[in-house]
Order: C-alpha cells, then structure tokens, then sequence
C-alpha cells in the first residue's frame, strides 16, 4: 500500500479482510437457550470491560508521540464505551444470576482470546491496531440485526428484559457510526499505518470466527458453569 487513503479503499481493504478471515466451512453455531445466553453475555462483559483501560492507554501512547487525531479517536472510544460493561451485568442479573460473581468465575474462551490480543496491540509505541481490533467487532456487531434480537427475546421469560448490551452492539445500535469513524481517521495516516491496522482487523476476525480447538462448549457445560450463580428460587432448566 502506497499514497493516501480514501474511505473506499478504507473500508473495501477491512471488510475484504474480515471476509478473508472467515473459514470456508464455519462452525455450526449451537442453538440458543437461557444458559448459553448467559454464557454470551458473560463474554459481552469481558469484551466491553476492556475498551476503556485499552483505548485510554493507547490514546496517552498516541499523544506521546504526537499522534493527536489518533489520540482523539481513542478518547472518544472511551467516552463511547464506558459503562457497557454494565449493560451486561444489568442483563445477567435480569436473568437471575449474581452477575459480579458469574463474570469474575466464567470467562468464554473467545472473550478471553479477544482480550489477549487487543491487550498485545498496545505494545508498540504506536498502537495503530487497536483501530483493526475496533472495526472488526463494530462491523461484526453490525450484522446482529432484529431477527436475532427476536429470537433471543423468545428465550426469555415473560417481563424479563435482558438484552441492554446486545442492542447496543448491533445493527440497531450505533456500531454503524463508529465504523464510519474508523474509516474517517485512515484517511489521515499513512500506508503503513493502515497496513497494521489492515492485519490487527484480520487477527480479530479469525479469532471472532473460529470456535476453541475442542469446539465450542455444550449446553451441559455452559450450565454446569453458570448454574451455580443463579439466585435462589431463579431457574432456566
């Protein structure tokens, strides 16, 4: 990659690597039940706790170095993002559970390698790739349309309302605008900036869509992992 950067190119470059990152043959996605919801929304928790602290210390490297549209982007990430960690625990205490113990005791697999990775890209003195890490889970996000809001909210009882957090990161949401706002601070770096922002987006597509090696967990584990969080007298069997 060579020259400036345009919002065509920008955004043709990241979802043709999120594309890329997809497996020819993806993994069938469990169905959903009460339980595994939960699990999802224990994973929410870990994702959504880390933008804050990642993106405030990104945006000091950035200011460091002089880097002040970049400092910029990383500070409003924290002034989006804060508090979604708790649209989370709201929901999973909606469900029944004691939320601080579930989310301290059960960590997803991929949450965690989500965590992990966006963790490393701080490393370099300019941390560019925390942008590729972003717009992978914001386009990502923006695929959850209303079906699937639908579908989740079948799984719940009568009155409970438990998908603050989902809707937050979805199409319904605002995760369009934030792609936008990716896509708006590339044309103002170089190519070689975009090109690890292009592999840090790859990176996290991978992660998004492939299941851990022993595939992804079963009902029985998942409730086997969350039951005992369940307050008296709450129940999903």
């Amino acid at each position: 990659m060579q020259g400036r950067g345009s919002p065509e190119t920008a955004r043709r470059l990241l979802d043709g690597l999120i594309a890329a990152a997809r497996p020819a043959r993806p993994a069938t996605r469990p169905p959903l039940s009460l339980h595994r919801w939960a699990w999802r929304l224990a994973g929410f928790y870990q994702t959504t706790h880390a933008t804050p602290p990642t993106m405030a210390a990104a945006a000091e490297k950035f200011r460091t170095s002089g880097d002040l549209a970049l400092a910029a982007y990383c500070d409003a990430k924290v002034r989006d993002e804060g508090g979604h960690d708790r649209l989370a625990l709201r929901d999973l205490q909606a469900l029944g559970y004691d939320a601080d113990g579930l989310v301290e005791a059960v960590v997803p697999h991929t949450a965690a390698a989500l965590v992990t990775w966006f963790t490393e890209l701080l490393q370099p003195a300019r941390p560019v790739g925390v942008l590729g890490y972003a717009y992978a889970l914001e386009r990502m996000a923006m695929t959850v349309d209303a079906s699937y809001l639908r579908a989740v909210e079948a799984l719940l009882p009568p009155g409970v309302r438990a998908t603050r957090c989902l809707r937050v990161h979805s199409a319904l949401g605002s995760d369009a605008d934030h792609v936008d706002d990716i896509i708006d601070v590339m044309q103002q770096i170089d190519a070689t900036d975009r090109v690890a922002i292009g592999r840090a987006c790859f990176r996290t597509a991978q992660i998004l869509f492939h299941s851990p090696p022993e595939g992804p967990p079963s009902d029985e584990a998942i409730a086997a992992a969350t039951r005992p969080f369940l307050r008296q007298g709450a129940t999903h069997e």
